[in-house]
Order: structure tokens, then C-alpha cells, then sequence
């Protein structure tokens, strides 16, 4: 998987993750996408992205909201909350997230050897990391 990818799916469990917590905050609402810098025409690509990967069964379900300047820009549900009982997706479904140390450690190393930050696999890991004693 390339780290770009990676990079964009973590950008959205964090996305998904935060909206519900940025719901409860209430911020207030751009009448329009411009309003806050942002492209109503790229909104719409990331609900249709979103409609297919729920369609093709990639994901039962998510909530994406993107604030910009301290206002809401652009907010919607896709999906189902739980697929069993077929309840829909709502802006307020709380998000159960595992530990998510491994995912952000997992991309931070593959960040740092993409531009070069991790050299040689084969030196000591004492070179790296200091002894617990």
C-alpha cells in the first residue's frame, strides 16, 4: 500500500473519529463550501467516494465533517450504523476506536524511510533507542 494512501485513511478514521466530538461543540455553519476557502465541487467527489465505498461493502458506514476557519463547511452520513439491524448513520453515531498507536507509528516509520530518515535495518536497535535498565 503506498504511504500516500495510508496517509489519506488515517486522515479519515482521525476525520471520522473527530466529527462526532466537533459536532457536540456546535460549531457554527458556512452557508456555503466557499464561504470557508473550500470547493463545493471536491465536497461532492468525497460524497461520492464515499457512496461507493459503502456501496462496494469497503465500509458499513461513516460521518465526515470538514470545518474550516471555525466554521463548519461541509457535513454528511453515509451508510449504516450497524449493518445487523440496517439502522442508518447519523452526524451524532459515537465511534467505538480501538488503540491507535500501531497505525500512527506504522506510518510515521514508513514517512521517515520515504524520504530517508531511516537508514540502515541492520544497525543495533540500541543505536535507536535507549536500554531499560
Amino acid at each position: 500500500m503506498k504511504i500516500r494512501t495510508m496517509a489519506k485513511m488515517v486522515a479519515a478514521t482521525l476525520a471520522v473519529a473527530g466529527a462526532t466530538a466537533l459536532a457536540a461543540q456546535e460549531l457554527p455553519r458556512a452557508a456555503r463550501p466557499e464561504e470557508v476557502g473550500l470547493s463545493a465541487a471536491r465536497l461532492q467527489r468525497l460524497s461520492d467516494r464515499m457512496k461507493l465505498g459503502v456501496d462496494k461493502g469497503e465500509i458499513p458506514g461513516a460521518v465526515v465533517l470538514v470545518a474550516r476557519r471555525g466554521k463548519v463547511a461541509y457535513q454528511e452520513s453515509f451508510g449504516l450504523r450497524d449493518p445487523d439491524t440496517r439502522a442508518p448513520m447519523r452526524a451524532d453515531t459515537v465511534f467505538r476506536i480501538a488503540s491507535m498507536t500501531k497505525p500512527f507509528t506504522s506510518l510515521a516509520i514508513m514517512m521517515l524511510a520515504e524520504e530517508g530518515g531511516c537508514r540502515s535495518p541492520t544497525r543495533p536497535r540500541s543505536t535507536f533507542l535507549r536500554s531499560r535498565t
